[in-house]
């Protein structure tokens, strides 16, 4: 059986939406069918399971896999359906993080450049968007985004860093999500 196929009929729906997404050209009944899967899935079942009463996770915004941040990143990769309103406490704990005074304080500057982590501004932008959770904070992001970014047109986080180049691994994932905030020279 062609590998096509057998993605086709994974039985994990994510799979099968990514497919009729990127290489069949899906109309919008059946993604949203596949999305409506994906929604009531084991993955985002167990990626969920962690929710307190109020909708939030008992953990840091940023712990790995486990935190708002994560949950939310993994849910739009997986195609959770957008719109969902009781994904908004986790939206509000991970925008809440990336807005406090500590984290902020931990950014900075170095040779007069801004410090940021890109990957870590870029995925909770591209999450709560591809998920229908956006407010007016990611405007703000965007915003955070592009006032940090290097000449070179990426970011860097990298107490150490020369100045002279900004960060591969910063600047990957968020180009990856929004190629449009690439610098034109």
């Amino acid at each position: 059986m062609p590998l096509l196929d057998q993605l086709l009929q994974s039985d994990e729906p994510s799979v099968r939406l990514q497919i009729r997404l990127g290489l069949q050209r899906a109309d919008d009944a059946d993604a949203n069918d596949l999305r409506q899967q994906v929604r009531s899935s084991a993955r985002v079942t167990t990626l969920l399971s962690e929710r307190v009463p109020d909708g939030t996770i008992n953990a840091h915004p940023y712990r790995k896999w486990y935190g708002a941040h994560w949950v939310l990143v993994m849910l739009a990769e997986l195609g959770y359906p957008p719109g969902d309103p009781t994904l908004t406490p986790l939206r509000d704990q991970m925008l809440g993080w990336l807005f406090s005074g500590d984290y902020l304080d931990s950014l900075g500057r170095v040779r007069g450049l801004p410090l940021l982590h890109g990957s870590i501004e870029g995925n909770a932008l591209w999450a709560v968007l591809s998920l229908g959770l956006a407010d007016e904070r990611a405007e703000q992001l965007a915003e955070r985004l592009r006032q940090a970014q290097w000449p070179d047109g990426g970011w860097n986080c990298d107490r150490k860093a020369s100045g002279r180049s900004s960060s591969f691994a910063e600047s990957l994932i968020h180009f990856g999500h929004f190629p449009c905030m690439r610098r034109c020279t």
